[in-house]
């Protein structure tokens, strides 16, 4: 029985989500993508989706085969436009209850009920045309299949049929009203239409004799809400005196049908937006050239990987000028800890935060940058990134390092993954590594996987569970990074000189210049 598109069962589809963003979304950059990907569906309030990762393999596979789906083009489409219908008739609805609601019959009237009728029939349209879509046979995720039976069943159910046959008969007894309009001196009186003589046709066929050929069309097309919609609704007051059977049937079929949107329809126009909100964010990466890759899921160590991978934040902030660098990773059982030094500016906090994206990305059942991968799901995500100190305490920033690195620690366990950038880098060089190994022996303990940024070249090759990358240069001009973080040992390398002798400011070359 279908009850989610985002969730295989209700049971899962009721587990508390996030209300907030997650701590690391700012460490990771996760929160400048997400607006990105939400901006101009606020009232989807997609964040809580993409905030709260999934806890189970079937879960990230049931969201990836929908999104499989909806690659295609025309069944996006397809989905987009019901969505955007129903979400349409939701609003008008919300609106129309107000109104109906209203002890005020200014609000209350004839006009409000007939829009009733009308969001009715769209949705009505709506659900029809989904229902006999003719490109059902093309989906093959689980969600969209068991959707289909869904709507196949409610199309044909007792509660849509009635509600599809008293829009039809109440449009039908609707067409029947003929009334004239008298306007006289700011008064409008209404009778019932009795053959008069239609006097428009009559002026077209005095003016005819003149006609000398094509002439502009000078009729203006007004659009269907009025202006001054009060006289409309008085107009349709008085035109109800003179129809009581068929404005009675108005009434009885607002009162009958008010709440005629399905849950579970609703439901889904709502959930759906998840989808297309993450795919059209990632068009223009692909239209740039850059992959995207639906990862194996991994409940074991053994394996995890990443080929062609970018942080897709910092990929959005090049587009559409530039790309970015892309990066490989690769941790064979027993290695869990990927230990990254050389020199600064050479990309290797960006490999940290990569490695964070793909991680959150997978499992939410998102597709995540690169030509393949396979990513652990984790039981949750822990940062430490540099900040700035709190003035208004007396925290020096080792103490916050060492609070922050001991709140981390006790809360990971062995399904964690743990992203740490430069800790102790205010302390000694004795003290940092000392320091330093005592947390690499927490993290090996726990059994987490873990990304550590560092400039300490020990702790490259501290165990099996390590692997060292390092961030590379140029061979021909040391000054220059390609940002490719490449798997070999720590050489110890800053290349500080080789900046310095660019820029003139060795110590030879500045005493040469002070004694001139």
């Amino acid at each position: 029985m279908f009850y989610s598109i985002l969730y295989p069962d209700k049971e899962r589809h009721d587990e508390p989500r996030y209300p907030e963003a997650p701590e690391y979304f700012r460490d990771l950059n996760l929160d400048r993508m997400l607006q990105s990907i939400t901006r101009g569906r606020g009232e989807f309030h997609l964040e809580q989706f993409f905030w709260t990762p999934l806890k189970d393999v079937e879960s990230v596979q049931y969201r990836q085969e929908v999104m499989k789906d909806l690659e295609n083009r025309e069944t996006l489409e397809r989905f987009r436009a019901f969505s955007g219908a129903i979400h349409a008739v939701q609003k008008s609805m919300a609106e129309i209850k107000k109104r109906l609601q209203s002890s005020e019959t200014y609000y209350n009237n004839y006009l409000t009920k007939g829009r009733c009728l009308d969001a009715a029939d769209q949705y009505c349209d709506a659900v029809t045309s989904l229902a006999t879509y003719a490109g059902w046979d093309s989906v093959r995720s689980r969600a969209l299949k068991a959707f289909h039976e869904y709507v196949q069943a409610y199309s044909a159910s007792d509660a849509f049929l009635s509600l599809t046959a008293d829009v039809q008969s109440t449009r039908s007894r609707l067409a029947t009203v003929e009334y004239c309009m008298l306007i006289h001196n700011g008064t409008i009186r209404v009778r019932k239409y009795e053959q008069q003589a239609d006097h428009s046709q009559e002026i077209a066929r005095v003016f005819e004799k003149f006609k000398q050929g094509a002439t502009k069309d000078y009729r203006h097309n007004f659009r269907e809400e009025p202006y001054a919609e009060h006289v409309e609704a008085a107009v349709l007051n008085l035109v109800a005196t003179w129809y009581r059977d068929v404005f009675d049937s108005l009434n009885v079929f607002c009162n009958k049908h008010i709440d005629f949107v399905d849950e579970t329809i609703s439901r889904f126009a709502t959930e759906v937006q998840f989808y297309f909100a993450f795919l059209d964010y990632i068009q223009a990466f692909r239209q740039a050239g850059l992959s995207f890759c639906y990862p194996k899921i991994c409940t074991t160590k053994e394996q995890v990987y990443a080929r062609d991978s970018f942080d897709i934040a910092l990929a959005e902030t090049l587009l559409p000028g530039r790309l970015p660098v892309t990066n490989d990773f690769r941790l064979d059982a027993p290695e869990r800890i990927i230990v990254i030094t050389g020199p600064n500016q050479g990309g290797k906090t960006t490999f940290a935060r990569m490695f964070g994206q793909l991680h959150h990305l997978a499992s939410t059942g998102c597709p995540v940058p690169g030509t393949e991968a396979a990513l652990y799901l984790s039981s949750g995500i822990y940062t430490h990134f540099g900040r700035e100190e709190d003035l208004s305490t007396l925290d020096g920033r080792l103490q916050d390092d060492l609070v922050r690195l001991r709140r981390i620690l006790d809360a990971a366990d062995d399904g964690s993954v743990i992203i740490l950038n430069e800790v102790f880098s205010s302390a000694t060089l004795q003290d940092a590594l000392l320091l330093g190994k005592r947390m690499m022996d927490s993290i090996i303990r726990l059994g987490s996987y873990a990304v550590y940024v560092t400039f300490l070249d020990e702790l490259a090759s501290y165990g099996r569970e390590t692997v060292s990358m390092v961030s590379t240069v140029r061979e021909e001009d040391p000054t220059q990074r390609t940002f490719k973080i490449m798997r070999r040992p720590a050489d110890g390398l800053a290349y500080a000189i080789h900046i310095a002798q660019k820029h003139g400011l060795t110590y030879d070359m500045l005493c040469k210049r002070l004694a001139r």
